[in-house]
């Protein structure tokens, strides 16, 4: 397939227009240089001041990041994502977890278990799906090819997802409380994970 026959979808402009219209570039920026992961993160999403997250507000940063994730990624500026371009990371090439996918699950929860932290939550195994898995996932055009509207796709869906499970609630807004409740378990999640990975790493190695 051509690259360049890939068509926009006429809902997600829409819904880009719609979201990314009520964020000024300065709240963008903030939250692309991760300042939603720190003090005053709900405020600086919060682009109304109205004391609650909408799903629009969550979203809207997200998809300016995608863009610039595509002209990061694209080094050679041709507007897409190849899986070549996909698989590189600042330290190389991207590392494959999926072979030890059921034992990370393991060993998260087992930490679960052992230290009783709640905010832990045990990921599925798909999270650890290999690089090729997670690239096809994202090309739903299937031309081998990551489009910036493919990535937004994504990335709404995910964080869609992410606002139903924060909104605990379920009133069709994320309060500050609901935030930082959803921030903490990232954080021992992801800590959890990370001793996990570095732990069966260290075995693969001896």
């Amino acid at each position: 397939m051509n690259k360049m026959t890939k068509k926009f979808n006429p809902v997600l402009l829409t819904a880009l227009i719609a979201t990314t219209a009520v964020l000024s570039m300065s709240q963008v920026s903030a939250f692309e240089r991760g300042g939603h992961k720190g003090a005053g993160g709900f405020s600086r999403i919060d682009v109304n001041q109205d004391g609650q997250l909408s799903l629009d507000e969550m979203t809207a940063p997200s998809l300016s990041k995608a863009e610039k994730k595509l002209t990061k990624k694209d080094s050679d500026e041709d507007g897409f994502i190849s899986f070549e371009e996909f698989q590189q990371t600042r330290s190389g090439t991207a590392t494959d977890l999926s072979d030890i996918a059921d034992d990370i699950v393991q060993c998260v929860a087992d930490i679960k278990a052992d230290t009783g932290n709640d905010d832990i939550t045990i990921p599925s195994a798909d999270k650890f799906m290999s690089p090729a898995d997670k690239f096809a996932s994202i090309d739903t055009s299937a031309d081998s090819l990551i489009s910036l509207e493919e990535l937004q796709e994504k990335i709404i869906t995910k964080v869609a997802a992410s606002f139903l499970i924060m909104d605990q609630d379920a009133d069709s807004f994320v309060s500050e409380d609901e935030f930082n409740t959803a921030k903490a378990k990232h954080k021992a999640s992801k800590d959890a994970i990370r001793q996990c990975v570095d732990e069966l790493s260290a075995d693969d190695i001896v």
